[in-house]
């Protein structure tokens, strides 16, 4: 029987590799701690981690590269540029000494969440590294809501939450708190909006407002997701669990730093609130759909995430004696359906709703009315214009007033 071990947090592992250990047939073997050699002890198959940065972990796929055993790096969320390359203060690093965030990774794979992180990941250098997968912890709220007709019913709530650290340095700490003094202070004044708040750390005590974070498993926050009318939170893998859910969602992000993964809605200034949260309780269809791009292009949801991540799996341990040359591809990465928009056109321009109320042969014939009228207004137009230019001094009078701009 084979052997994997994965290396991360309790919460990490009940995650992603509880549900999936009967379906491979392998032996598991869970570490929490840095233990590298009692990982290389077990001699496993393949070593599972959920992230290089710390160096700590970047050690033990080094070290299990080293000894000949393959290595996979499943990521629990999203990529995110401040944890990429703002994770300093006053030039040194935060928490210690960090590797920088693959570029090049050190795993044998990376498992990508969707299109957009394939796409960035292989730019930093690890063409061949890269499988989309999706994210298998997220396959339980895929199905609970098709569309946004939901969206008809208002609660009157809006749900506000912070990733688990949503700052890495004291600067960016000042700029977060801030955005989310801007929010509470608009809210007050708002009798018409419940705000459910979900800060991690001690936030909420510096903002004095009562928090509801009491999981951070997951399971909480899409149940609260599914009774508010929207979502506003700082860059964090809630952004696509709402999207996921069919909940208009905006990113809250004052640091001015681009987005590996985007949104339809971004509030970067305390101007921007306003305007947003109108949006965000009577969203026009237009973002709706944009959204639904962005999800499609950020999170891989045409095949089932955890049968991608079994065969990904089973795929490396049947390529372990030959390690160094792993196929570029163990799954299909190429597919890519286009997402169909199936709002009509009178949806975004109200002026143009006459078109959706005839049918094709009503719409057959007026188009061919039209190029008739068109074919005659022109013909209308050249014996206009001959008999002008039939007129003595027409045409010098016309090259004088084109000369002269005020005539």
């Amino acid at each position: 029987m084979n052997k994997i071990s994965v290396i991360g947090p309790s919460k990490y592992i009940g995650r992603h590799f509880k549900t999936i250990e009967n379906q491979l047939g392998a032996s598991f073997f869970y570490f929490e701690k840095y233990q590298p050699n009692k990982i290389i002890e077990e001699n496993p198959d393949l070593v599972i981690v959920p992230d290089e940065h710390w160096c700590e972990l970047g050690n033990i796929v080094a070290t299990c590269k080293k000894h000949g055993i393959l290595t996979l790096q499943l990521m629990d969320g999203i990529l995110e540029w401040r944890r990429t390359w703002d994770y300093e203060s006053n030039g040194h690093r935060v928490d210690g000494v960090l590797n920088p965030i693959n570029q090049p990774a050190f795993a044998n794979k990376i498992a990508c969440l969707g299109y957009k992180d394939y796409r960035i990941l292989e730019s930093w250098g690890n063409r061949g590294k890269c499988e989309i997968v999706g994210m298998p912890r997220l396959k339980y709220i895929e199905n609970i809501r098709h569309d946004f007709s939901h969206l008809k019913v208002k609660k009157g709530k809006i749900l506000v939450c912070t990733a688990k650290t949503p700052a890495f340095t004291k600067e960016q700490e000042i700029i977060t708190i801030e955005s989310l003094k801007n929010l509470r202070d608009f809210f007050r004044e708002r009798n018409d909006i419940e705000i459910i708040w979900r800060l991690s750390g001690d936030l909420s005590k510096k903002l004095n407002i009562q928090n509801t974070l009491t999981d951070l498993n997951g399971h909480e926050i899409h149940e609260i997701i599914q009774e508010v009318d929207a979502v506003i939170t700082t860059p964090s893998t809630t952004l696509l669990e709402a999207m996921v859910l069919k909940s208009p969602v905006a990113l809250l992000d004052y640091h001015n730093t681009p987005h590996y993964f985007e949104s339809a809605w971004v509030i970067s200034s305390q101007n921007h609130i306003s305007n947003v949260v109108e949006e965000l309780i009577n969203p026009p269809i237009v973002k709706l759909d944009y959204q639904e791009f962005l999800l499609n292009e950020q999170l891989f949801q045409h095949e089932d995430a955890t049968g991608r991540l079994i065969k990904l799996i089973e795929g490396m341990i049947q390529n372990k004696n030959n390690r160094k040359n792993l196929p570029d591809s163990i799954l299909d990465n190429s597919y890519a359906p286009m997402l169909q928009i199936k709002s009509d056109i009178g949806t975004y321009y109200s002026e143009l709703s006459w078109l959706e109320k005839m049918d094709k042969r009503q719409l057959e014939l007026q188009l061919s009315a039209a190029h008739g009228t068109i074919e005659i207004l022109e013909d209308k137009l050249i014996n206009i214009e001959r008999r002008f230019n039939s007129i003595p001094f027409y045409t010098f009078l016309k090259k004088i007033k084109n000369r002269i701009p005020f005539l």
